[in-house]
């Protein structure tokens, strides 16, 4: 895939109004089981992010809306992707008819700082210790092996962050390491600085929420900040979900009815 005209992977049929931007960043192709489950209704696009800047990717995200898909669209954002949803929602509002925040990580610096202890209250100590070292390993550069251990932090990360999976196969992902350390880097920093969440008070197409109850980022969060700007925000917490509710067993259906009527009319 040329990282300067990715091509998106697209379910059902056109007229294509589902957006779904992948989370990571750098988890190309996370978002299928959601695409294959949404395209028996409506046309569904999934491109794939593989700037290294957050301004990047929202350009990207914006030549694959223009050349594959048919705006206004519903952008479906998850984790990361949630983030640039809003970050392209603000900066493109005539391309946006909704956003759909899943799994995503709060808005403000204040309300991260308990995900942490989450996610390491989920993990053996044998997992805690090589989560901690895939994390410092990953922070200083590109060494040898960092795709592998990008993968191994992604598996990680699904035991902390999940209640309990079906099991599933893990799909035609790719992860890119660079993407990650360098977009994730900006994007902590704008939340840091407040940049995130100035951004995110420009938007003005509607805002529906979906958040596992015990996905470790606080599902408040997300919630508050966005209300209190006064902006159009649903919101639906699930019981018994964590951060992927696709695959969650006590969760999955309802956060399908959930999408499906969020996504509603887009097809």
């Amino acid at each position: 895939m040329s990282s300067d005209r990715p091509v998106p992977r697209r379910y059902g049929r056109s007229p294509f109004r589902v957006v779904l931007v992948h989370g990571g960043p750098g988890a190309a192709g996370s978002l299928a089981p959601v695409g294959q489950a949404l395209a028996t209704s409506r046309g569904v696009l999934e491109p794939w992010q593989s700037a290294r800047t957050v301004a990047g990717e929202v350009e990207e995200l914006r030549a694959q809306i223009d050349r594959y898909a048919d705006p206004p669209v519903v952008l479906v954002g998850h984790s990361w992707g949630a983030w640039l949803s809003l970050l392209f929602a603000a900066e493109h509002p005539d391309r946006v008819s909704r956003v759909v925040l899943i799994g995503s990580g709060p808005l403000r610096a204040r309300d991260a700082r308990d995900i942490p202890r989450r996610r390491e209250e989920r993990l053996s100590p044998a997992e805690r210790e090589e989560f901690e070292g895939i994390d410092r390993k990953l922070s200083r550069g590109s060494p040898r092996g960092a795709g592998a251990a990008l993968r191994r932090l992604s598996e990680l990360t699904e035991v902390s962050d999940s209640y309990c999976l079906v099991a599933h196969p893990k799909g035609r992902v790719r992860v890119d390491p660079r993407v990650y350390r360098e977009v994730w880097a900006e994007a902590a920093e704008m939340r840091r600085s407040g940049a995130l969440l100035r951004a995110a008070r420009r938007v003005r197409a509607s805002i529906t929420v979906l958040h596992g109850k015990d996905d470790p980022h606080p599902f408040d969060g997300v919630v508050q900040p966005l209300r209190s700007a006064r902006l159009k925000v649903d919101a639906v917490l699930f019981e018994r979900c964590g951060h992927a509710p696709w695959w969650e067993r006590y969760a999955r259906t309802a956060f399908f009815r959930a999408l499906r009527a969020a996504t509603r009319g887009a097809g």
